[in-house]
Formats: structure tokens, sequence, C-alpha cells
């Protein structure tokens, strides 16, 4: 006879609220830690890879089984495995998962939210995992590259994710972080996807995030969010990632677009170093004589986009508080170093290590940019 009022704290099993509202009965589906003794139920099916761990029924089995066992007596749900008892830990997780974000960010505001990720590398891996974590319900992931061992000391993917499309792997981590996210994946260049996905999924809750390795991406995605009234936010890098741009576009606001504003990169500078955003391809890495850029770096510039990103979907919401909107101008640089044995001469433009502009400004082109003159 198992004495359930003696249950050990270190033997618990986590279960969904719904599963337990609906008395559920049938194999459970989720993960088992055996180091805490903990069992971790996701759901009634694999979702992202979850394995059987166990069973519920009526009533209690008559023979014993090697997976947890639960089962219904007096309208009450019961747990048991290897002939020892286990407390429940029931969770909501929409509440329970959003649950830190109170006060700051707004669940249900946030899961109406879409994000186009123009590139799903190093950049667009790490905004897209912080987003998930802010709450944005929706993902269209776009990239039509692999995961390599040479991408995981910058990627947030693993050894276990080499092989497979950088889509599909950050799929898998978006829905380990909410399993109720919908995440769309399309293996291919942005000038590829069918204007079907657009048509679904591009709108004004929707915010376009370049993460490509070229202007011409960002030009591109630009033109497409404003066709379809959505934000545009690009992030890329420098030679070295010793510093960083970001660049964002508003579709309610009279602003330049990114082939307005930056194009080639010409209006920055008369240095030409300057106009050069790099993340350098893997197959032109034998042709530099840099690096492109430490996570670490990466990461920095990555994180101040993404907090913009969060920023630029809440912009309606007067429950909010922004903290970089507007106070980042429309163009913005952060540095990593203002070391000139990195980044050579143009790293004397930043005063200091870890400097974020304020104060430069782009330009429309004086009527000759189509996107913005149909504004």
């Amino acid at each position: 006879m198992i004495d359930f009022s003696i249950v050990r704290k270190k033997y618990r099993v986590y279960i969904p609220s719904e599963m337990m509202n609906q008395k559920y009965t049938g194999p459970v589906y989720g993960f088992y830690h055996e180091a805490t003794g903990v069992f971790n139920i996701t759901g009634s099916m694999s979702t992202n890879g979850e394995s059987v761990i166990g069973e519920i029924s009526q009533a209690k089995p008559e023979n014993s089984s090697d997976l947890l066992c639960g089962y219904w007596e007096d309208g009450k749900l019961l747990f048991v495995y290897q002939d020892e008892p286990y407390e429940i830990a029931e969770y909501t997780l929409e509440k329970n998962l959003f649950s830190r974000n109170t006060g700051i960010l707004e669940t249900d505001w946030m899961m109406d939210k879409c994000a186009f990720m123009l590139g799903c590398g190093s950049v667009g891996s790490l905004v897209a995992l912080e987003l998930a974590r802010a709450g944005v319900g929706t993902f269209v992931l776009i990239d039509n590259d692999i995961v390599e061992y040479h991408n995981l000391c910058r990627h947030q993917c693993g050894i276990h994710d080499v092989g497979s499309f950088k889509v599909d792997a950050m799929k898998k981590r978006i829905l380990d972080i909410n399993p109720h996210a919908n995440v769309v994946t399309c293996t291919k260049i942005v000038e590829e996807v069918p204007k079907e996905i657009y048509d679904k999924y591009a709108g004004k809750n929707t915010i376009f995030i370049g993460c490509a390795d070229n202007r011409e991406a960002d030009v591109y995605g630009n033109r497409i969010s404003m066709m379809y009234g959505s934000a545009y936010l690009s992030a890329g890098f420098w030679e070295r990632a010793y510093a960083g741009e970001i660049f964002y576009h508003l579709p309610e606001k009279s602003m330049p677009c990114y082939k307005c504003a930056l194009g080639s990169g010409e209006s920055l500078s008369e240095r030409t170093a300057q106009s050069r955003r790099i993340y350098t391809t893997e197959e032109n890495l034998e042709n530099v004589n840099f690096a492109p850029g430490i996570a670490v770096d990466i990461d920095f510039v990555t994180i101040i986009a993404a907090k913009l990103a969060i920023d630029i979907l809440n912009r309606f919401n007067e429950q909010y508080i922004p903290k970089l909107l507007p106070s980042l101008k429309q163009f913005t640089l952060v540095c990593n170093t203002n070391d000139t044995r990195i980044g050579g001469e143009m790293a004397e433009i930043f005063s200091y290590p870890l400097q974020v502009t304020r104060n430069l400004k782009v330009e429309f082109q004086d009527g000759e940019c189509p996107p913005c003159k149909c504004l």
C-alpha cells in the first residue's frame, strides 16, 4: 500500500492544467530527469521531440510498469513511479511561462505579434529566441542555409543541430521556449519567399527583421515590409564585429527607407571602410584578413536590436514603457571597441568602448526612391 501522505519533495510530476481539468487518460509525453527525480509532462503528444514517459488510467493498473503511472481515484489524480508516490505540480503554460514578464510585457499583446526573421544565423537566432522569451506568438523563419560546425561558436544552436536547416533548428529552439508559438519555416532566400506567406502573416502587427549577410537583402526586406504596412529592423556588423549598425523603419511615420538611408552605404562617410557592413560568408572567409567576430561581440549589438524590436512591437501599447524607442535614432552605430588594432582607423570615430550613438540622422533621396515616394 502506497502512502501518499509521505510524498517526498524530490519526487515531482509537472502536468498541464488542461489535462487535469479534462481528467485526461492516455499516454503522456515529456521528459524525465533522473538526477532530480522529476517528470515534466508536456502534453498528450510529441510536438518537439518528447518521448512517452508514462500513462494515465481511469483506475490503478494491476501490473507495475517501468514508466510513470498515473490514475484517477475518487476524482483525484495520483502518480507512482517504481513504487514511489509523486507529488503533482500543476502548471498553465501561458501563465507560468511568461509570469516573470508581468508588469513589463503583456502576454496577450505579444502573442498577437509576428516576427519575420530574414536570416537565422548568429544574429537572427539570438533575436528570435529573445522575442520568443518576450512572448511573440508567430515566427516566419527564412534562411536556406544549414547549420555547420563552424557556426557553433556564434550560433544559438548546438552540435545536435549540425546538418539540419537553420530554420528547422531554430523552430525547435523556439518551441522549446514556447510550445504554443506558431513557427513557419521557409528554406529560401528572402527574394524567393512565396507571396502567399507574406499575404498571410505580414501586416501592422508584424516586424520584419533583417539579419542576412548583405545590404541588398535589407533593401528588399524593407520594401516588402512597406508594402504590407509592417515595421522593419536591421542589424549587421563591421569587420571583426568591432562595431555594428542598427536601422529601423516605422510605416506610420515619414521616415527614409533602408535604400534611401543606407543603400550602398556611401552616404555614411567618405571613408569606404565605414560603408561596409560585413557578416562575411564562410565561403569568402579565405579571401579576407579578419575574423567575422566572436559571439560576445555579436551578441552585444544584437541584444540592443532585440530590445528595440520589442519596443517597436509595443509602440501602440499605451501600457508599455519603451526602453530605447525613440531615444535611439533611426540609424544607430554600436561599438565593441575603439581600439584601432582591431577596427583600423575607422575605430577612431568612437569615443569609448561599448559606445551607442544617438546623433546620426539619415535622409530621403530627394524623390529618387520609389517606396518612399509612395508615402
